[in-house]
């Protein structure tokens, strides 16, 4: 009888202990999925906040250039909007990046022009000098030039024998059409013709594609290692070097010039008969920037680049991009 009463004992014993057992096992998937839950909330709280934080580059942004367009036109590289390594510190993290002038740089845009009979268009001529002013061989100068024209006007005609239209994307591996249209960003030009990784990575500081086939570059803002800029502007017939150029910009006022007449009163232009066309495409203010930088939130960290509009010495978001979330 003893013995019975000790092996029920026991069996109850396992029982409970088994019970206990599956308890501890409940209560424990129990909490390690809480405390999933938890993180999981508490990474969407972190993403939602670095998210906003993206979007208040938006208002930093305006705000660094209504304040330099306050009280001036001119746009030189004295100003706030050109600050390197601009940082604004918020809770719990920050905004930093970089403006640039978004006419300190080719508009591939521009290039939307038709020959006039034999006489090529002014802004596939410039381009072609610009790539080859940065070291691109001449032919490859040329395919280049011709494909991103026809790239970027509207039809499906070549319009040269170096140029490229829908045929020749779709004859390649992976094939595509070509856009016909304007630009959204500088990296479609990597689909262009003649535009390998190499020479993208060569010619990109110098372009920039932005919603207008106005040419108009700012003398104030280019950058004097990037003066094959304002070189490949001018007409070739001029007997001027990159170096004069380089000397130029090495030159510049502070503040910039007031205005294109005071730029071309430089001793390199003297007795030149510079023509109405070329002044045209010259400037001393700006009306797009783009801000490259990234929000930061708890170690949670997003690239942003947001291209401002200045409407009425007011600036104003156009495009807003973002990504590379961590």
């Amino acid at each position: 009888m003893r013995q019975v009463m000790q092996k029920q004992r026991g069996i109850a014993l396992i029982t409970v202990l088994m019970i206990l057992a599956i308890m501890v096992t409940i209560a424990s998937t129990m909490t390690g999925r809480l405390t999933l839950s938890l993180k999981r909330t508490e990474g969407l709280i972190f993403s939602q906040s670095v998210y906003w934080y993206g979007q208040a580059a938006g208002d930093f942004g305006r705000m660094v250039l209504n304040q330099d367009f306050s009280d001036s036109d001119v746009v030189s590289l004295d100003q706030n909007w050109a600050m390197p390594d601009m940082v604004f510190p918020l809770e719990n993290g920050s905004i930093a990046g970089d403006f640039k002038d978004m006419r300190s740089c080719f508009n591939l845009n521009a290039l939307d022009v038709k020959d006039q009979g034999n006489v090529r268009a002014t802004p596939v001529t410039q381009f072609q000098a610009l790539l080859e002013a940065i070291g691109v061989n001449d032919y490859t100068s040329e395919m280049i030039a011709e494909s991103a024209r026809d790239w970027v006007d509207q039809d499906d005609i070549s319009n040269a024998a170096q140029g490229a239209e829908d045929s020749i994307y779709q004859a390649r591996a992976v094939s595509h059409l070509a856009g016909n249209n304007m630009m959204v960003d500088i990296s479609e030009l990597r689909a262009v013709q003649g535009v390998g990784q190499k020479i993208y990575e060569r010619i990109e500081p110098y372009l920039c594609a932005i919603p207008s086939v106005d040419q108009k570059i700012n003398v104030n803002t280019v950058k004097v290692e990037h003066a094959a800029i304002i070189f490949a502007i001018f007409d070739r017939d001029f007997d001027l070097a990159l170096s004069d150029f380089t000397r130029v910009l090495e030159e510049r006022p502070i503040s910039g010039w007031n205005n294109i007449d005071d730029f071309l009163a430089n001793s390199v232009f003297s007795g030149l008969a510079i023509s109405e066309e070329i002044k045209k495409q010259l400037s001393v203010s700006s009306e797009y920037f783009q801000l490259n930088g990234a929000a930061e939130f708890e170690d949670r960290i997003t690239a942003v680049q947001i291209l401002f509009e200045m409407d009425s010495n007011k600036a104003k978001v156009i495009r807003y991009q973002s990504g590379g979330l961590k």
